[in-house]
């Protein structure tokens, strides 16, 4: 095992300060990332968690990346929600993070746990390495991919997927509601699905759950292999036969949901313990409540559409996706 002590220094170093976008910044480094925030202390223990996570991307997906030569990540953290939403980034005041591509940076509102914000930072890290990766190559990944993998990094161990929220409501969904594969892997999330939340809920999930099928479920080199074909510009259906073997996208729906009909997830998720459960809620999450403008609400169903339409306007910016704890009972919108 890799030894870790290290960390313990570079986590205790004193911050630098400088001024930035008429507020005063401080600068924390650690091997791997450059930690800009704005209150004078880092929440305790965030720079090892920071370096945990690079260690943990690096396991899992070194295969999409050149870490030798990679340099730190710019992370900004800032001191609440309406100072992150008025930021130089200008992300949409209801999400909680965002990854910026060209600049090779995410950043944050600080949160209230520690724990919150890992998973953000690990969901915005996983952006940077996947589209550098298919940005060698002049292309973007298909939005399901990419969300799907951001949303499995952020489990903080392939072993206990179950701690996930995303895993959860993956095990709650009523399988009536998933898309039908030929229609979900032709769906562009960001036209497509703008105008009902409730559909774009279901999307992420299902990407999710696609894409712990795919990874975890399968060797890591046949997903490295899918992910090849479908940079070279392959369809879907081409690279799932070229890279699993399944000749027809119907033949790979039927075994990814034979997989989510095991007993097995539900006595995952049932035997964790409270403590161990996700209790974000939406708000938790965003720091916001719903402002009218397509963000959440504490009982909201879905995602805010206003991530779609702002994902357009941005190319280079990744914006993390709220998870809603629940779906609505009373909701009547369906893949079909």
């Amino acid at each position: 095992m890799r030894k870790l002590s290290w960390l313990v220094v570079a986590g205790l170093l004193a911050p630098a300060a400088h001024a930035q976008g008429g507020w005063q910044w401080h600068e924390t480094t650690t091997p791997h990332f450059s930690v800009h925030h704005q209150s004078v202390w880092l929440p305790e223990g965030l720079t090892m968690g920071l370096e945990k996570i690079n260690f943990r991307l690096h396991m899992d997906l070194g295969i999409f990346s050149n870490w030798s030569s990679s340099g730190r990540v710019a992370v900004y953290l800032y001191k609440n929600q309406q100072a992150y939403a008025g930021g130089r980034f200008h992300p949409p005041s209801w999400s909680n993070g965002v990854a910026i591509y060209d600049q090779k940076a995410v950043a944050i509102p600080a949160m209230h746990s520690r724990g919150q914000m890992l998973r953000v930072l690990a969901h915005e890290n996983t952006h940077l390495i996947f589209v550098n990766y298919f940005r060698e190559s002049h292309r973007d990944p298909p939005a399901w991919v990419n969300e799907g993998l951001a949303m499995l990094e952020e489990a903080d161990s392939p072993e206990r997927p179950q701690t996930s929220i995303w895993y959860q409501n993956m095990v709650e969904m009523d399988p009536r509601r998933w898309f039908p594969l030929e229609k979900f892997f032709a769906i562009s999330p960001t036209t497509d699905l703008v105008n009902d939340p409730n559909l774009v809920t279901i999307f992420y999930v299902q990407a999710y759950s696609l894409t712990q099928f795919l990874l975890r479920k399968h060797t890591k080199m046949q997903f490295k292999s899918f992910c090849d074909h479908l940079r070279a510009g392959d369809s879907v259906a081409d690279s799932l036969r070229l890279a699993y073997q399944y000749e027809t996208v119907q033949d790979f729906e039927r075994a990814w949901r034979r997989w989510l009909a095991l007993p097995e997830h539900l006595r995952r998720v049932q035997a964790l313990p409270l403590a161990d459960r996700d209790q974000d809620t939406a708000v938790d999450q965003a720091g916001v409540a719903n402002d009218g403008s397509g963000g959440f609400s504490e009982h909201s169903a879905g995602f805010g559409t206003g991530f779609s339409v702002w994902k357009v306007r941005e190319p280079n910016a990744f914006g993390r996706p709220l998870p809603a704890p629940t779906f609505a009972p009373e909701s009547t919108s369906t893949p079909a």
